[in-house]
Formats: structure tokens, C-alpha cells, sequence
């Protein structure tokens, strides 16, 4: 409902609740569309950046999730991810390196802190801007305005705090930039529109006399506003309007002091202007071979940072105009000496900042951070921090659809994503290790799209020969060795789950089963039922297959009638009243787990008796996508699509934990590390991933022990 116009909002399930045992975050990349500028806030506000118990930040969305992560500069983290950080979070508590904000019903399209670094504008693109708390344990929010009719394309805080400038695009309202008072949302007066209505970057001076100034997607023009009350600057012969030659202003920036403004666009110039008069300094021309998207001041107010479509990033001296400093990013990414012919596939730069410490970072295309390194002789400032080399962060950009580990004691994860992306990750630190690649096509990509762009449905280790295999709607199965995938198999019909014991993998397909080993695959085995779950035991002998009859058939796996290696023994029946969608073999395969959208039932492998029927564990309200057994078979979790985890124990069958709002948009992956680490410290730290392209880990022993003890 709404009061004067101000929209009321609800701030339950803003982030995960602060009572949760979340202990890391492994954190998505900036969500990217090709010729659009991403937004990056690397400032932090004074709260974030005046002492060391803080880490340095950078701020960006994605999707319909405002992402705020730390970085660290040495890229040698040795914390593992069941520790407590040494720096602390926005609250006070510890940190869990980052935070994801979940309050946008839209996808966000800009953010920024205020200069107290408190509270944070966000804005999506419905129009509407949002300023939530960053300082308070839940981040409740302080208002929400629908400013404007289209999406919001940039948001600039005054130097006080007080007043807020959002830009975007009008649509067919007389508007495409507004400035409000940030805690009731009345303007401070009337600033000019854009050809079209359509803006691209706003910047707010940081010192009276205010100024504001606003760059236009189309016209290459900018717009001058002077106030309080704000209105246009024009025909006084000094403010210079139209120093760019075509297409868009992409970004507009304020130096520290408020005595210079830089503006980049669509011809790949920098124009630098007097920040109270508004009167051009220079104009360097050819900054960039092609558009620039993105450009930030450093700490001192000497050097602007630009990125363009070219894939380099370049450092501009504001007062003598010079290219003091270029990086090649793309290069960096591929990590090769000898240089490039092109821009690879992904390389394009699209947002670029500097953080605290006055590190540099670019982020391209393919959404990697990449932080830069900056020669000592440059001088960017006394406090600066120097990194030898350049540091690529990856991730995800995407939704993660699988998850599995490595080999035991390797303490490595693997996870997949809809874009066909597979990353390693470090299980012990929680750190992203890289992206798997297609052998050959190193340089011409760097999406990582191992299956050329299709969702992969299943990731499956085999211990016996060391190697991942992925299953793709691409309908391919591709086989990985570390971060190389070496072979591909065709499949007949569209793979949509795996399963691996030792050295046998079994595909479920929509047409039936294929059985892979040595990478030899057998003939299509058609099913009488549509399969929706699959799970093998550990010598291969046994498999178990859920249907969408509501039934779970088990078969015996016959090694030496490869005619017909399947033979059913067993039909587990009334056991659900829905089909089954996930099925879990405990560790010791005594016990097997079988869940639906709505109730987790478990039932013992020796005579298939039911340990545990439906209407006992019910307690999810969709479908429940995965499940998975503590390393002594002692706790059973379940994940769904209602964003919840729940934590069940069979001595206790009364009793229950329940972590809600785990992830955003469900749970894909689950696991207990286990033997994964290599320090013991795993038992009862619980690995999820979800559709918000997170991988959180969880410390559960404390609440397993209170519940379950």
C-alpha cells in the first residue's frame, strides 16, 4: 500500500537471517549484457573504509540481487570457511566474505553507498529505488520510491547524505532523471530530460556549491544543474553541453574534491570539466579504439581508470591528459605472455572502480574481476596498495544447477551453472580455483562455456579414474581433468541426472538409462516409467531409480551381461504420493532416503522396509531437490525450492532444524564435506548451492548437537 506516494515494504527475507550458522559465502559475478555499462560502487563510505577491520568492497548486482563482496588483494586466503574471519561484516559479526541483499522484486540494474557508508540506493528496472540499511544485522529498508517509469540507470548520493540523484529511462513520462530527499522522497527541484527520455549516468558534486550533472544515452550531450533548489545551467557561454561526438555518455564522475568532472562515451574520448562552472578543461581524444563504458577517480583525484570494448583497461593523468598506464585484461585472463591478434569472446570491459587501498579492478563481459596492478612509479597515492601481478576472481554469472566434490582429502567442489560454465573451487577456503575450458579454444573464449551455452543438469566425480563428468541439455556428456575438458560423449536423448559410484556412471536420459564406464557407453536402456532420480551404490552393484509411477525400482548391475546389465529385484510402492525428484544412499548403504515435493521419507536396503513414512518429515512446501547423509549416517539434509534446508535425524524423528531463506530461488546442490577435508573439521559442515549462484557453507554442528543430542 502506499503513504504520500511512498510505497510500504515488507523486509522479511532481505538476506539470510542473521541467526543462521552461515559461516562463508562463495559469491556470483556481475551479471553482464553485451553493450550495457555494469555498475560497480568501490567506495564504501567512511564506515567501510577508515580502519583495517574492514575489508576492501565492491558493490554489484545480480540478477535481482544486490552483491557486496571482499576482496582480498594478496589472493592468499588461508582462512578456511568453517573459521571466523579476522575482518568483521556490516553488523559487527564476523565476517562471511560478502553479503547478498535479496529485497528487489526486479532485476537491479544500479547501487550505490552513501558517503557515510550506512545505507545504500538501489534501483531496478521497474523505476523503483529502494534505500535499505547496510549497518543493521537484518539491512531493514528506509524507503522504496517508484522515481521512474522505466529501469534506472545510474544513482549518485549528495556529499551530505540527504539528497539522492537517479537517472534512467522516462518512457513516455516527462522524466528520466529525478533528485529526492533520501528519507522522504520529495524532490529538490526539476532537471532536465534527455533526447528520448532516455539517460545513461548522473554525478553529484561532492561540495557546495552543488552541481549536478547527467549524461544522456542518445545524445551525446551533458546536462548541468545547479541548486538547491537543482535546474538547468544553460546560455551562459561557459557550460560546454555537447564535447562528445555521438551515441551515449555512458559514465559521469565527480573527483574527491568536487573540482573536476570526467565524462567517457560511445566515441572513446575523456572530457574533463571545471566542476563548479561546468567549463571544458580538455578533451583527450582516442582514449580507447572503441566505446568506453565505464570510468572512476582514484582516492587522490589525479588519474581517471576507463575500460572499453577493446578489453583494455587504460589509466588517464587528469592534468596532463596522458596515458600514464594500459592493461591488457583479456590477456590476463588467458594468462598468456606472447599477446593476442583480437578481443576474445567475453573480454569486452564493462564496468571499472577502484577500491580501498586504490587497487584498480575491471570486470568484462564473462562478469571475472579482474584486479589490476599498478606500477610504483605511477604514484597513485601514499597509502596504496601494490599487487605484483594482476588477480583474476571468477565464479558464477549464473544460476548453479550442480554441485559435486572431488576426490577424498582433495578438498576440491566442483559446480555447474544454466550458462554451461563449470568452476573449481578450493573446499577448504571456499575460494574459486578457475573455469573448466575447452582444450583448443583458450583464446578465442573466455566465457567458459563448456556446453556452448545449455543448462548442466548433473556433475558426477569417478575416484577411479580422477575424472568430472557433466551432463548438458547441449546432449552432450563431457569429461573434465582438472580444469580441462578432454572428451565429449553424444547422446541419443537429453541427459537431465547422473550418478557415479566407483567407476560406472549412470546417465538418466528422458527416453531411459545409459551406462558409461572406462568412456565407453552401452546402448539406450528404455524404462517402462519416466525416470526422475537416480542413485548408485558405492561398489556399482546396486542402483536405485525413482519414477514418476510414485514407485522406486532397484536393480542389480550386472558387469558381464552387457546385453541386459540391468535386472530388477526389488519395487518399493506406496511409499509416496507424489513422484519422487531426488533419492540418497547413506554411507554405509543401509539406509536410502527418497523425498518429493512435500515429504522425505527413508527406508532400509536390506529388506526395504520404511524407517520413515510420509506424513512424518513434511515440512516442505516444493519441490525438494536434493538430499544428502552426515558422514556417520547420523543426520539426513533435504533442500528444495522454497529456498529452505532442513536437518533431520532418524533416533530423533520429532525433531527438526530448519534454515529458511537459504537460498534465493531454491536449493540445487547439497553435500556434508566429510572427508573432503582434509583437516577433520568437516563433519558437520554442510555445502550448499542454490539458484542465486551462491555456494554457502554452514556450521551446523552446534545446532546439530542442542536438537539431536
Amino acid at each position: 500500500f502506499f503513504i504520500m506516494g511512498v510505497e510500504q515494504v515488507d523486509a522479511s527475507n532481505a538476506c539470510i537471517p542473521p541467526t543462521h550458522p552461515l559461516t562463508f559465502q562463495a559469491l556470483p559475478l556481475p551479471t553482464a549484457s553485451r553493450g550495457e555499462t555494469i555498475f560497480l560502487d568501490g567506495e564504501g563510505g567512511r564506515l567501510n573504509d577508515n580502519d583495517n577491520k574492514h575489508a576492501p568492497l565492491i558493490m554489484y548486482a545480480w540478477g535481482k540481487l544486490i552483491v557486496v563482496r571482499e576482496i582480498e588483494l594478496n589472493n592468499t586466503k588461508t582462512t578456511t570457511a568453517c573459521a571466523s574471519s579476522s575482518h568483521v561484516g556490516p553488523s559487527g559479526a564476523p565476517s562471511t566474505s560478502g553479503f547478498v541483499y535479496r529485497g528487489h522484486s526486479a532485476p537491479v540494474t544500479a547501487a550505490k553507498f552513501s558517503p557515510a557508508g550506512t545505507y545504500v540506493a538501489s534501483g531496478d528496472s521497474k523505476g523503483k529505488l529502494r534505500i535499505w540499511a547496510w549497518d543493521h544485522e537484518e539491512h531493514l529498508p528506509k524507503i522504496e520510491l517508484q522515481i521512474l517509469a522505466g529501469p534506472i540507470k545510474d544513482i549518485s548520493w549528495d556529499f551530505e547524505g540527504k539528497r539522492i540523484v537517479v537517472i534512467g529511462d522516462g518512457c513516455q513520462s516527462p522524466e528520466n532523471a529525478k533528485v529526492v530527499q533520501w528519507d522522504t522522497g520529495v524532490k529538490c527541484g526539476d532537471l532536465s530530460a534527455h533526447a528520448r527520455k532516455k539517460g545513461s549516468s548522473c554525478a553529484f558534486r561532492p561540495c557546495r556549491p552543488m552541481r549536478i550533472a547527467t549524461g544522456g544515452a542518445e545524445d551525446a550531450t551533458v546536462l548541468f544543474h545547479k541548486g538547491p533548489p537543482f535546474q538547468r545551467v544553460v546560455g551562459d557561454g561557459i557550460v560546454s553541453e555537447k564535447c562528445h561526438e555521438r551515441g551515449a555518455i555512458h559514465s559521469l564522475r565527480y573527483n574527491k574534491d568536487g573540482s573536476v568532472l570526467a565524462s567517457a562515451g560511445t566515441d572513446g574520448s575523456v572530457c574533463f570539466y571545471e566542476g563548479k562552472d561546468m567549463k571544458l578543461i580538455k578533451k583527450v581524444e582516442k582514449v580507447h579504439k572503441s566505446s568506453i563504458f565505464s570510468c572512476a577517480w582514484n582516492r587522490n583525484g589525479t588519474h581517471v581508470l576507463t575500460c572499453g570494448a577493446d578489453g583494455f583497461a587504460r589509466l588517464v593523468d587528469a592534468t596532463s591528459g596522458e596515458i600514464v598506464h594500459e592493461w591488457d585484461v583479456a590477456l590476463a585472463q588467458l594468462g598468456d605472455e606472447n599477446g593476442r591478434t583480437k578481443v576474445p569472446m567475453g573480454a569486452m570491459l564493462l564496468g571499472c572502480a577502484f577500491i580501498k587501498g586504490d587497487v584498480p579492478i575491471a570486470v568484462g563481459f564473462n562478469g571475472q574481476i579482474v584486479l589490476l596492478s599498478v606500477p610504483s612509479s605511477i604514484g597513485l597515492s601514499s597509502s596504496a596498495e601494490v599487487i605484483d601481478k594482476s588477480l583474476v576472481i571468477t565464479g558464477h554469472q549464473a544460476p548453479i544447477s550442480a554441485m559435486t566434490f572431488g576426490a577424498p582429502g582433495a578438498n576440491i567442489i566442483y559446480t555447474a551453472d544454466t550458462d554451461g560454465v563449470i568452476v573449481e573451487w578450493d573446499g577448504l577456503t571456499g575460494t574459486p580455483k578457475g573455469r573448466v575450458k575447452n582444450i583448443g579454444e583458450e583464446d578465442l573464449d573466455l566465457t567458459g562455456k563448456v556446453h556452448a551455452g545449455a543448462t548442466i543438469t548433473s556433475l558426477a566425480f569417478s575416484t577411479e579414474s580422477s575424472k568430472l563428468y557433466s551432463a548438458g541439455w547441449d546432449d552432450f556428456i563431457r569429461i573434465s581433468q582438472g580444469q580441462n575438458c578432454v572428451d565429449k560423449i553424444k547422446m541419443e536423448a537429453q541427459p537431465n541426472a547422473m550418478t557415479c559410484g566407483t567407476s560406472l556412471v549412470v546417465v538418466m536420459t528422458v527416453n531411459g538409462l545409459v551406462l558409461v564406464k572406462d568412456e565407453v557407453i552401452s546402448e539406450l536402456i528404455r524404462l517402462p516409467y519416466t525416470a526422475t532420480a537416480v542413485c548408485i551404490s558405492k561398489d556399482d552393484s546396486m542402483l536405485y531409480v525413482s519414477g514418476d509411477d510414485c514407485n522406486i525400482f532397484i536393480y542389480t548391475v550386472s558387469s558381464s551381461d552387457s546385453a541386459n546389465p540391468l535386472s530388477e529385484s526389488h519395487v518399493i510402492k506406496g511409499g509416496h504420493l507424489k513422484a519422487v525428484q531426488s533419492i540418497a544412499l547413506s554411507h554405509d548403504g543401509t539406509k536410502l532416503a527418497a523425498a518429493d515435493s512435500r515429504d522425505v521419507c527413508v527406508y532400509s536396503t536390506t529388506d526395504y522396509s520404511t524407517i520413515i513414512s510420509k506424513g512424518r518429515w513434511c515440512f516442505h512446501t516444493q519441490r525438494i531437490a536434493c538430499l544428502t547423509w552426515s558422514p556417520d549416517d547420523s543426520v539426513l539434509a533435504s533442500g528444495g525450492n522454497d529456498d529452505d534446508i532442513f536437518l533431520w535425524n532418524i533416533q530423533k524423528k520429532m525433531r527438526r532444524i530448519h534454515y529458511r531463506f537459504a537460498h534465493r530461488g531454491g536449493i540445487t546442490g547439497l553435500r556434508f564435506v566429510g572427508g573432503n577435508a582434509t583437516d577433520g573439521s568437516g563433519d558437520m559442515m554442510l555445502v550448499s548451492a542454490g539458484n542465486d549462484g551462491c555456494l554457502n557453507f554452514w556450521d551446523v554442528k552446534e545446532d546439530v548437537n542442542k536438537k539431536f543430542k
